[in-house]
């Protein structure tokens, strides 16, 4: 039932987004790190802190489509250019999530949005998140991590695997046309806030990034169609 769950689970977040817009459509990937999506056509990725993923500290996928190495609240794309954008576990790790999102409706007219339940970050909160999120209806409500709060959960002793697993959605998933709304609370003077560490060592890929690189190729092979792009996308 657990492998079953699993693949269920990674359909959703994974393979169903690719299928929510039509193979015409110009789609981009938003942070695209280590594990692109299979629809996209372009890929957006900061290096500037290092070719290397925050959580899987695995390499970023720089061989599929085309790449493009900028900061998602400064993309180079004219407005409105791309029909969809993917955007998976990403604003939970930026400073600034409104500029994050007035940049990505800006470029794109539709989309998909994943980020981790705020419920489970307190549960088992990550290293390099700075963002406690929440879903009210399709609102996304972003509350600042405090160091002292990420201190206190981090000491918390063993992980309640039992909670998280009964979870109902341990990640919030997010479809947007036109607009996303959302609201940031970020109250805490600037010492007190939490910053993720800057910089993380490069590990060997995990056999489900291959596994996961393996689908891209697959479904990238059956289902994606290389668009002939007639205009740049890019701002002169």
């Amino acid at each position: 039932m657990f492998l079953i769950s699993n693949i269920s689970f990674y359909y959703k977040r994974k393979i169903l987004p690719g299928f929510k817009t039509s193979e015409k459509s110009l789609t981009l990937d938003i942070g695209s790190g280590d594990k692109p999506f299979w629809r996209a056509d372009f890929f957006v990725d900061d290096l500037s802190l290092g070719d290397v993923q925050r959580a899987s500290e695995s390499r970023t996928i720089h061989d599929i489509g085309e790449f493009v190495d900028a900061n998602v609240v400064k993309m180079p794309f004219k407005d409105k250019v791309f029909d969809f954008s993917f955007c998976c576990h990403l604003l939970e790790h930026v400073d600034d999530p409104a500029a994050a999102i007035k940049e990505i409706t800006r470029v794109s007219k539709a989309g998909y949005i994943e980020i981790p339940n705020g419920i489970i970050e307190t549960v088992q909160p990550f290293v390099s998140h700075i963002w406690f999120i929440y879903r009210n209806g399709n609102k996304l409500i972003f509350v600042r991590k405090s160091k002292r709060m990420h201190e206190i959960l981090s000491k918390n002793g063993k992980v309640n695997i039992d909670m998280i697993v009964k979870a109902k959605e341990p990640f919030i998933r997010l479809y947007w046309k036109n607009k996303i709304e959302y609201e940031v609370i970020d109250n805490l003077k600037e010492s007190e806030k939490y910053h993720s560490p800057t910089r993380f060592k490069k590990k060997k890929d995990s056999p489900a990034l291959n596994y996961h690189m393996l689908f891209v190729h697959i479904m990238r092979f059956l289902f994606y169609k290389k668009k002939n792009i007639k205009k740049s996308v890019y701002k002169k």
